[in-house]
């Protein structure tokens, strides 16, 4: 299981939307559990999004933040999330959401508890559930840019307009440099999730931005209207082209984790067995 994180641009270039259509088509083994957690430091965008302002803040970040002062954060994480599923699913509680702060005026006093959401996510995952973290446009160079460094895989989300390369330019840079320090895993975890809007396809991005574009998803408005505004989804919304395809950018994204963690871990077998490659 893994930790994804997903990085915006300025311009909107759907990295909210991108999770909550990744959280609803994720493949789930029985007992496994997929989180969707808004750790934008600029604000959450489901609540009033998605759920169109019928879900009250009572549940999400900056009530697990202040739980955490008087009990464990495992403890207090699980009854700040709530169900997002598809309706006739809805009552088996394995897609969560753990809903963004609700003011950037909140955002300095998760100072502090970053680092611990971290670890808690990593604990998650060891226990084989998957967590998308949303980080919007500005979480990853900040204080909330632990989340990224410590992460599986960094998606940045792209569109394959000029005006979105010209914007990930300068991210992705950042975005390196950070990787590949002392804390970050490397930029070899950094990877981009296309929306396919614009004349630039996966060459021409891959080629521009000098990293490789891992999954893809349709640019589809009125589909995504129903993640980013709350839109009514109508019966086939599951099987439309923005959730068929969603469902299959999960393939590309699981097998780039695996196959990274495969690459990282076979140097460190290699020492647990001597330095002797063909060792039992």
């Amino acid at each position: 299981m893994a930790v994804i994180t997903l990085v915006g641009l300025p311009g909107a270039p759907g990295a909210t939307t991108s999770a909550l259509a990744l959280l609803r088509t994720w493949p789930l083994e029985p007992g496994r559990r997929m989180v969707l957690a808004e750790c934008d430091p600029d604000g959450g965008a489901v609540l009033p999004g998605a759920f169109q302002g019928e879900v009250g803040a009572e549940w999400g970040l900056r009530n697990l933040a202040l739980s955490s002062r008087t009990q464990d954060l495992v403890t207090a994480f699980w009854p700040q999330l709530i169900a997002v599923e598809n309706d006739e699913r809805r009552s088996e509680r394995n897609r969560l959401l753990l809903p963004g702060l609700t003011s950037i005026d909140q955002a300095p006093s998760l100072t502090p508890v970053w680092g611990q959401l971290a670890d808690l996510f990593a604990g998650i995952e060891q226990h084989g559930h998957d967590v998308i973290v949303d980080l919007g446009r500005a979480g990853a160079f900040g204080p909330a840019g632990v989340l990224a460094l410590r992460a599986d895989l960094v998606l940045v989300v792209v569109r394959g307009t000029i005006r979105s390369l010209h914007a990930a330019n300068s991210r992705i840079k950042a975005l390196r440099t950070l990787m590949d320090g002392e804390t970050g895993r490397g930029a070899g975890a950094l990877g981009l999730l296309l929306i396919r809007q614009g004349p630039n396809g996966p060459r021409e991005v891959e080629s521009e931005l000098g990293v490789r574009v891992v999954a893809s998803l349709p640019y589809r408005p009125d589909e995504a209207a129903v993640l980013s505004d709350g839109a009514p989804e109508g019966g086939k919304f599951m099987t439309s082209k923005l959730m068929a395809a969603a469902r299959d950018a999960t393939t590309p994204i699981r097998q780039h984790i695996a196959t990274r963690r495969a690459r990282l871990a076979s140097p460190l077998q290699q020492r647990l067995q001597g330095g002797v490659p063909g060792a039992r």
